[in-house]
């Protein structure tokens, strides 16, 4: 709330415990993310800071070079997190790779340097990125103004690298949507703000699988982050 983080007795409502953010989290969309006993707020102007999850203390501070707003969660997987940022429909920003080891204890604002960033045209908004040990996958805005432009992206790309493994082109507007995996069908599902319902396979060095896509359009605008159950997928999607 504000600058402050806090920790809140989840049965009474009373706060336990206070720690301070070095701003505020812009529209604040999307939750904290905890691993590894840190907490992780995107912060407004391309920032990130993580805490110590039991004392709420600040552990470091990550400030993009080309800001934006923090409108995309925040994804853990072994030792490292993968967030974007946003500017503006047809602005540059970043997705970024951070890991989550506190480099100097005694400083609790240090800076803390990216393990490696990807610029994008029309950046990241609500792009959440699915991470694994071989490749991270994420959806990309599509650069134009307006939401359904054939130019979005998903992206495969490396987790400790961020080279390019693979992509996937020409797709239906932006893609604001985390990638969801389904074991069932052993296939990767997202949506578009174009209005479509996407699944694609991904072999294990992070290349799709040739003709793998598959696409049926909603009718309408969707920024819902699929959930596969049973074999069904439920979806929000704009009227």
């Amino acid at each position: 709330s504000g600058t402050t983080i806090m920790k809140v007795d989840k049965e009474t409502g009373l706060i336990l415990k206070t720690g301070t953010m070095v701003g505020g989290s812009s529209f604040a969309i999307n939750c904290a993310t905890y691993a590894e006993g840190m907490i992780f707020i995107g912060l407004a102007n391309g920032r990130v800071q993580a805490f110590n999850a039991e004392t709420l203390e600040s552990l470091w501070v990550y400030q993009d070079a080309l800001g934006g707003q923090p409108n995309c969660p925040i994804a853990y997987a072994d030792g490292y997190i993968y967030t974007g940022f946003w500017n503006s429909e047809q602005g540059a920003a970043h997705m970024v790779c951070l890991t989550i080891t506190d480099e100097d204890p005694s400083q609790p604002l240090e800076a803390k340097q990216p393990l490696w960033v990807r610029t994008q045209s029309g950046g990241f908004y609500w792009a959440g990125a699915l991470a694994t040990e071989k490749f991270v996958l994420v959806g990309t805005e599509d650069g134009e103004k307006g939401y359904e432009s054939q130019t979005s992206m998903l992206l495969s790309l490396n987790p400790v690298s961020g080279a390019l493994l693979d992509s996937i082109e020409g797709l239906n507007g932006d893609i604001r949507s985390t990638v969801s995996y389904d074991a069932a069908t052993d296939s990767y599902y997202f949506t578009s703000g174009g209005g479509s319902f996407y699944s694609v396979k991904v072999q294990a060095n992070g290349r799709f699988v040739k003709d793998s896509l598959k696409e049926i359009r909603l009718g309408g605008r969707s920024v819902s982050t699929p959930v596969i159950y049973n074999g069904r997928a439920y979806i929000g999607v704009q009227g």
